[in-house]
């Protein structure tokens, strides 16, 4: 199978590594030539507990046209690049294409609706993590679940058995926004606010951030249910224990984005929240405020 991966950060490398591992024929689109240059020449190299590296070739171009054709795109940039990076690389997306986007972001299915229509349409969300060390060096820092739906059944099995036989343990749900939801909500909920704070994830259920985390999952799921779906708070809350005491380490990439003076992903997760709570006219102050706050510490 021909796999364009559109965005080479960690989790695309990640995913571009142990594909091209499983012998697709694997092309990374990445926006910087000197990058794409280094990636081509050396391949990729994946760490994981302490293991021998796995050290790959791998094709990588700044441009789509160079692809040519694939047979599936998968979509991992920032999610408020989605639509901009699906007119860019358009080229390798031929009428038979499945595109599928495992990012973070409440939108994103609706936007590859609207470049590919419902049929070869795939969205979901991964608990894969990764950091990138250098260009074409990543560490894999943890291993989850991946979960997607939409397109057709054939399709979808597909997909499925692709990444299975590359080594990640993935299902496809019949209902995609269900399970794109319940992460976007567990983001929405604790990403900003160990951002705002500086507060490791072990924080998290403590009194004082407890409050806040639980007032955003709470709207989150309020704004869910005006969009017809029902997300379990109660699980969400114990995924968030959960993360508190196995996850002590970790920093979440809204928090890497301010370090690095990048954009956040704010727009595309509590953005996304009070702009669907307007059209249905519910009241989400506390993302409200959040999202205030992390627009401003970009801007600083």
């Amino acid at each position: 199978m021909k796999i364009a991966v559109i965005g080479a950060g960690a989790l695309g490398c990640l995913f571009g590594g142990y594909l091209a591992a499983a012998n697709h024929d694997v092309w990374l689109l990445h926006r910087r030539e000197q990058t794409a240059n280094i990636l081509s020449t050396a391949g990729i190299s994946i760490h994981q507990n302490g293991n021998s590296p796995l050290t790959v070739g791998i094709n990588a171009t700044t441009t789509a046209s160079d692809v040519g054709t694939a047979d599936l795109v998968l979509v991992l940039v920032r999610a408020h690049q989605t639509q901009t990076a699906l007119t860019e690389h358009a080229a390798c997306i031929g009428p038979e294409t499945w595109v599928l986007s495992l990012q973070n972001g409440l939108r994103n299915y609706d936007y590859l609706l609207d470049q590919v229509g419902r049929d070869r349409a795939f969205c979901g969300v991964t608990y894969e993590a990764a950091i990138v060390e250098e260009p074409g060096t990543i560490t894999q820092t943890s291993t989850g679940l991946t979960t997607f739906g939409g397109g057709n059944a054939g399709a979808c099995a597909t997909i499925e058995e692709t990444l299975a036989e590359a080594g990640f343990n993935v299902e496809s749900v019949t209902n995609p926004r269900s399970v794109i939801w319940e992460k976007g909500s567990l983001v929405v909920a604790t990403a900003p606010v160990l951002t705002l704070t500086g507060c490791p994830v072990t924080q998290l259920t403590t009194d004082s951030l407890d409050r806040i985390v639980t007032q955003l999952l709470r709207e989150a799921a309020c704004v869910a249910s005006s969009q017809g779906i029902d997300i379990d708070v109660t699980t969400i809350q114990q995924t968030i224990t959960s993360m508190a005491d196995s996850h002590a380490d970790h920093r979440v990439s809204m928090a890497q984005d301010i370090e690095h003076g990048r954009r956040t992903e704010i727009d595309e997760l509590n953005g996304a929240i009070i702009d669907m709570a307007e059209t249905a006219d519910i009241a989400v102050p506390a993302n409200t405020h959040v999202t205030a706050l992390i627009k401003g510490v970009e801007q600083c």
